[in-house]
């Protein structure tokens, strides 16, 4: 086989998420093709999906050692600092690259993205907004723009950031969710309802769905039916810490003390493991 075949298979692979079956194949090929930076980009693209970082970031500066004005090359290294929490190492390849093609999206959205995980949302708000200037069709764009404007208390704006996203992408159950919570802080329960339940019609699996609609429940003084909600995100993931409080609430509202205090123990237990 020649370089194009192995790397053809590689891509392959790695379309089907079969990211470690891919790295051979990028080796076979820059075996034959060694001066070839996309490859060495991509190769380091499923190292990065395995979490293996540092071998990824070897693999993006060989790019960028074949080609400097890489851009993706330098734009996926600088994703993997932030993976690995060097988040102004990141932010400054982010900046170098906004500053010499100002025009890519990716720098702009994942600079957003840094400055978000740092609790800078408002920040985070204005890369979002410059992201969504070049590209507005950006779903995944308008969803953290609205979880960011959510974390500042600006609740109707995130609802509208979270109602573009679902009008270009209305099957991720993640920003449902979020417009739910956010129509909760608003103390407009009934939509939040309807919201959590939409995402758990995408994905039944969703604790913190459930765990939402529970406590938009108990709000609305349905307590019956918010332990179910609860019971059902805590058998979807034991170490959910609110939903064991909540239903400890939920609990004590129908007069069942003990089973709360119990609830009340296990939702402490997991806080101090450091559990949400």
């Amino acid at each position: 086989m020649d370089a194009i075949s192995w790397a053809e298979k590689a891509d392959e692979l790695y379309k089907d998420g079969k990211f470690d079956e891919a790295i051979p194949f990028y080796d076979k090929a820059l075996e034959q093709d060694l001066e070839n930076a996309e490859l060495w980009n991509r190769r380091g693209l499923a190292l990065c999906r395995l979490g293996r970082h540092q071998e990824a970031i070897d693999s993006f500066e060989m790019a960028l050692k074949i080609d400097g004005q890489y851009t993706d090359a330098q734009n996926n290294k600088a994703v993997v600092f932030y993976k690995q929490k060097r988040y102004y190492e990141a932010m400054t390849i982010f900046d170098e690259i906004i500053r010499t093609n100002p025009r890519y999206v990716r720098a702009w959205y994942n600079k957003g993205v840094v400055l978000d995980r740092m609790v800078r949302y408002q920040e985070a708000v204005n890369y979002y907004d410059k992201t969504l200037e070049l590209n507005p069709g950006g779903a995944r764009v308008w969803s953290n723009r609205g979880a960011a404007l959510g974390n500042m208390g600006e609740f109707e704006a995130a609802i509208d950031s979270f109602d573009r996203s679902i009008a270009l992408q209305p099957e991720r159950d993640v920003v449902w969710n979020n417009k739910g919570a956010a129509l909760a802080k608003l103390y407009r329960y009934d939509e939040a309802v309807v919201h959590f339940d939409r995402a758990l019609q995408i994905d039944p699996l969703n604790a913190d769905a459930w765990y939402n609609k529970g406590e938009a429940q108990r709000r609305l003084n349905q307590y019956a039916k918010a332990i179910e909600d609860f019971n059902r995100a805590i058998e979807i993931d034991a170490r959910h810490a609110r939903a064991w409080n909540c239903k400890g609430l939920a609990l004590i509202a129908l007069g069942r003390d003990a089973e709360a205090d119990a609830a009340f123990a296990k939702g402490a237990e997991l806080m101090m493991k450091g559990n949400k």
